[in-house]
């Protein structure tokens, strides 16, 4: 019996459909440290940021020695004189949770608020800290291989006021960090 000519394209269209699909995931891969580190520097769209944030460009910031033990690719900072968001990027996300480790937030004057921040990944500190007539208020979260911290700064007696722009930012560089991993 003869086979139709058709059915012999099945199988041929199927292989095509697959290999397709496959280019498809392979340009969708995850940024390497050093693509995702030029990602989060190159900033966000204008627009953009929360209002604590508002006119604030994204720059590359100085590696401490500690992250650099633990091998960061780069720091970007996003910020102003009341408010930052700070991206710290690791080759792995064992080597961020090891600089988180070897440099807790919760030294100097820095007193946990809270380890379970809503919408956070974990771990995750909201903290704060008060000196000479002012607040401060961060977040500090490990988002795949990356440190995030966000921080803003007031006069004393805003503790709730800086906690919340705090979270409001720690939540938006959650989102732009994802974006930003997913290669967007």
């Amino acid at each position: 019996m003869r086979q139709r000519p058709r059915s012999r394209l099945r199988p041929a269209l199927a292989a095509v459909v697959l290999l397709a699909a496959l280019g498809t995931g392979a340009a969708q891969a995850a940024p390497t440290p050093t693509q995702l580190y030029s990602a989060l520097l190159k900033g966000p769209a204008p627009g953009s940021l929360p209002s604590a944030l508002s006119g604030s460009k994204a720059q590359a910031a100085k590696l401490s020695s500690g992250s650099r033990s633990h091998h960061a690719v780069g720091a970007v900072e996003i910020g102003n004189s009341a408010a930052l968001v700070g991206f710290l990027v690791f080759p792995t996300h064992a080597l961020a949770l090891a600089d988180l480790k070897a440099f807790p937030p919760n030294t100097g004057p820095n007193k946990i608020v809270t380890t379970r921040p809503a919408g956070l990944p974990r771990p995750a500190y909201i903290l704060r800290a008060s000196s000479n007539g002012y607040e401060a208020a961060y977040a500090v979260f490990v988002l795949d291989n990356v440190i995030v911290n966000t921080w803003a700064y007031g006069a004393k007696g805003s503790p709730a006021q800086l906690r919340a722009i705090v979270e409001r930012d720690a939540r938006w560089a959650k989102s732009y960090g994802l974006k930003a991993m997913a290669g967007g």
